[in-house]
């Protein structure tokens, strides 16, 4: 992976699509964004051209779901983000609440419970999740138990070259991951990983990323 540069200072057009959409994953005042993933994913992806691209995590706006995006978020808004950034590109994504799965003619979404092996299986048998993605983003419940679980299955859908990402890993949680991320490079030999902990002027909890990368 190249070496990543900040700049806290000028957003990037994936800043602005994504706030458009009404994702946190970045906004066009960097100042109060509470996310600014986008400034690292222009890097990232800047010679990626993905034709298939998964999100873990819709942004459920019920209350009573852990990881909720509140009242006023919007259901969806990163994955239309990654549509309009990525035209070319088929996006899907996955949710525990069935009331906010939806389709359109490039987005199409499904049930999945991350904590459960079983779940995830079902997931990866629907015909139109046969194929490999360029990009998996786990955006979902945020719990290591969840990460862990969803990635030791899912692993084996990324494309090579392809990037997997883990969003919103807390602080408090970097010195878990830090002694974690050796054990993972040992088991899983073709991939390359990397923590990434973003400067951000507003967020101090959670402004944080894993980046995996298959290689071979």
């Amino acid at each position: 992976m190249d070496s990543i540069t900040f700049n806290l200072y000028e957003p990037t057009e994936l800043c602005m699509i994504m706030e458009k959409n009404k994702s946190d994953k970045g906004n066009s005042n960097i100042q109060i964004a509470w996310h600014n993933y986008t400034q690292i994913y222009t890097q990232l992806f800047k010679n990626l051209k993905p034709k298939r691209i998964f999100e873990l995590g819709l942004g459920t706006n019920d209350l009573n779901i852990s990881s909720n995006m509140g009242v006023n978020g919007r259901p969806g808004a990163s994955h239309y983000g990654w549509s309009e950034y990525f035209p070319d590109a088929k996006v899907y994504g996955a949710d525990i609440d069935y009331k906010c799965l939806f389709s359109t003619e490039k987005i199409k979404t499904f049930y999945c419970d991350q904590t459960n092996v079983s779940s995830i299986e079902n997931l990866w048998k629907q015909y139109e999740l046969q194929e490999s993605f360029d990009i998996i983003i786990d955006d979902g419940a945020h719990t290591i138990e969840s990460i862990i679980v969803f990635f030791e299955n899912s692993i084996h859908k990324l494309q090579t070259g392809g990037y997997y990402i883990v969003e919103d890993i807390q602080n408090d949680y970097m010195d878990f991951w830090e002694q974690m991320i050796p054990q993972m490079r040992s088991k899983y030999l073709n991939f390359q990983f990397k923590m990434i902990k973003i400067p951000n002027i507003l967020n101090t909890m959670d402004n944080n990323l894993i980046v995996i990368q298959k290689i071979n």
